[in-house]
């Protein structure tokens, strides 16, 4: 019997993993990057909605000034200027939220063109803003997100839920925040119905796993001895456990076991097909992708390898694009800086 996780309420599956052959035949590439950033620049993080509504984030205009103060030694402060653009299908566009100085993207994610959602930090703060398919608009966060200033997002329904420390739901404007007795920290939706997330328990302290039905967050119903969720998606979820050999995949409502990836150092992403990707360091010579075909995980050569600029800030990241029957993107920082993207579409 799955114990109940919602203490109080707060106003304010694709079946199968066997994926088309054709994915398997794509090769990766590197593809145009935005143009006209500032020097040290890159990008930390992708999202779509379609082929024609990628959505990409990172940094520009990094810079540090070093310092030093007797009997407190030395350091040195960083900063730079948020960057957001978006892929119409033939060009880069232009589209930084409001109060990109200083700002520091965490997340971006988009369910469809008007419901694009973009997570930061700013002088200890969180920050979160949503595009309505014509403009940004600054949100305001309920009063226990305030101070989580590593928000993760998963887009949905025409809103968000927002995570990390806290958990609360954007609707029909206005925000809905759950109690719970676990510290959430990542959040991932097969549905709008069917979502999960993870993080620690609070009593006892421990793995946890959160299960929303439409109605409630519950307890995970996962396999025993599985208690690490990867990912969750369009092609179902993933678990992992302590000392398990084998990762536990649910799709059609019921779990079975898969192999696990040669590395799995990018995490876990679901194609829109029902594929599994992951990959290797993209920062290493030889880096490769992996995509689980339903009954074993095939190699790609990366196109590029990733790197940093001089203030040695990077970042990398690997999302699906809905509406290409497996087609998927990641973006990156080029060696010795710049914005780097890649993929596997046509």
């Amino acid at each position: 019997m799955r114990r109940a996780w919602m203490i109080g309420a707060t106003a304010v599956l694709v079946a199968g993993l066997a994926a088309p052959a054709q994915a398997a035949e794509r090769p990766w590439r590197t593809s145009g990057p935005p143009g006209g950033l500032w020097p040290e620049s890159g990008l930390t993080e992708v999202t779509a909605s379609g082929p024609q509504d990628i959505w990409a984030a990172g940094f520009e205009g990094h810079s540090c000034v070093d310092w030093s103060w007797p009997g407190m030694g030395a350091g040195s402060v960083c900063s730079s200027n948020a960057v957001v653009r978006k892929w119409n299908g033939s060009s880069w566009e232009n589209r930084n939220p409001p109060g990109v100085w200083n700002l520091e993207i965490q997340d971006i994610d988009a369910s469809a063109p008007g419901n694009v959602w973009v997570s930061a930090s700013k002088a200890g703060q969180a920050y979160l803003a949503r595009w309505d398919g014509s403009a940004w608009t600054q949100i305001a966060l309920p009063e226990s997100c305030k101070t989580a200033t590593y928000l993760q997002l998963e887009a949905v329904d025409g809103g968000v839920w927002a995570v990390n420390g806290c958990l609360a739901r954007w609707r029909n404007g206005s925000w809905t925040t759950y109690d719970m007795d676990a510290y959430l920290h990542r959040v991932h939706a097969v549905s709008d119905t069917d979502v999960w997330a993870d993080g620690s328990g609070l009593g006892p302290f421990g793995p946890a796993i959160a299960h929303w039905d439409g109605a409630q967050w519950s307890d995970g119903d996962v396999p025993d001895g599985y208690n690490a969720l990867l990912t969750a998606g369009p092609g179902g979820v993933l678990v992992s456990g302590q000392g398990k050999t084998e990762l536990m995949l649910r799709g059609g409502g019921a779990w079975r076991a898969i192999p696990v990836p040669p590395s799995a150092y990018l995490g876990y992403r679901f194609g829109d097909d029902g594929s599994l990707w992951t990959g290797s360091d993209p920062a290493q010579p030889g880096a490769l992708l992996y995509r689980f075909d339903g009954q074993a995980w095939q190699s790609s050569p990366m196109p590029a390898q990733t790197g940093t600029g001089s203030r040695n800030r990077g970042g990398f990241d690997l999302g699906t694009v809905p509406g290409t029957n497996g087609g998927m993107v990641a973006v990156g920082t080029a060696q010795g800086g710049g914005p780097l993207t890649m993929t596997n579409m046509p």
